[in-house]
C-alpha cells in the first residue's frame, strides 16, 4: 500500500525520549504538521502554503491544543516563509536544514497526539500511519496537465480498453490498441500517478482522514508493512529467519 520504512516502536520511544520538551508546557492536544513540497504532480506556491498554516493553524486552535510544524527539503524558501505568515505568532515552525544534525521529525511523530501531513508525498504518509497517530491528510493541488501527459494518458486508456465483438467477448489486442499497450509494457509510456486513490484507501482502512473530516475517535493501530512483505519475501523463497 505505501513505501516501506524502518520506522517501528523502539525508534519512536527513542525519539520521544530524545525530544522529551518539545511540545513544552502547551495545552493538549499536541498538533503537528509536518510539510512537504512541490513535486512533478503537486505543488506547494506561497498562496497555498500561506493557506495551509492558517486552516491548520485555525484547526489547532479549535482543539485547545497547539501547533509545531516541520518543513522538508522540498518545501522551499519561499513556500516557507508564506507557511510562517498564515500560522501567525503562536505556533512554532521548525525549519529543515541542509546538514542538520538535530532534526525533531522523529520527535513530532512520537510526541504528537494528532499529525496533519501533505498528501503528496507517500513516504511521509507511510512514516505518519506507522506511529499509529490519528492523520489527517491535506491535499496539495495538482499541477496542470501538459501535452505530453495528455498524449500519455490517452495512450495508457486506449491499452487498457478492451476490445469487444458482437456477443461481449473479449478480443485479442490487434492495431493502436496492441501498439499503445506495448509502449505501457516497454515503459515508454507510464500511467499518470494518482495519489487520490492512495488517499482514498488509507481512510478506507481507517488509517486516515481527509483534512476537513473529523478526527477518528480512536487512534488506529500503527501499520508496518515492513515486516509482512518480508514475511511474505521469506516464504516465497523457503527461508527461515
Amino acid at each position: 500500500l505505501l513505501p516501506l520504512n524502518r520506522l517501528d516502536s523502539t525508534q519512536l520511544v527513542a525519539a520521544a525520549e530524545r525530544w522529551a520538551g518539545l511540545f513544552g508546557d502547551a495545552p493538549r492536544p499536541h498538533s503537528a504538521l509536518v510539510v512537504g513540497g512541490s513535486s512533478a504532480l503537486h505543488r506547494l506556491d506561497p498562496a497555498t502554503a500561506r493557506r495551509l498554516g492558517f486552516e491548520v493553524a485555525a484547526f489547532a486552535e479549535s482543539l485547545g491544543g497547539r501547533l509545531m510544524v516541520i518543513t522538508s527539503p522540498r518545501t522551499g524558501e519561499a513556500a516557507a516563509r508564506a507557511l510562517e505568515q498564515g500560522l501567525g505568532p503562536d505556533h512554532n515552525l521548525h525549519r529543515w536544514r541542509p546538514g542538520e544534525a538535530d532534526n525533531p521529525y522523529l520527535g513530532y511523530l512520537a510526541l504528537a497526539d494528532v499529525l496533519v501531513v501533505t498528501g503528496e508525498s507517500e513516504s511521509m504518509l507511510s512514516e505518519a500511519v506507522a506511529s499509529g497517530k490519528p492523520l489527517l491528510i491535506y491535499p496539495l493541488p495538482g499541477r496542470r496537465r501538459g501535452l505530453r501527459d495528455l498524449l500519455a494518458e490517452a495512450v495508457v486508456r486506449r491499452a487498457h480498453t478492451p476490445r469487444l465483438n458482437k456477443r461481449g467477448t473479449v478480443r485479442p489486442q490487434r492495431g493502436m490498441q496492441y501498439r499503445s499497450a506495448r509502449l505501457v509494457d516497454l515503459g515508454l509510456v507510464r500511467p499518470r500517478r494518482d495519489l487520490n486513490l492512495l488517499h482514498r484507501a488509507l481512510v478506507e482502512r481507517g488509517l486516515a482522514r481527509m483534512f476537513g473530516q473529523p478526527l477518528p475517535e480512536a487512534p488506529a493501530e500503527p501499520y508496518r508493512e515492513a515486516p509482512q512483505v518480508a514475511a511474505r519475501v521469506r516464504a516465497m523463497l523457503g527461508v527461515d529467519r
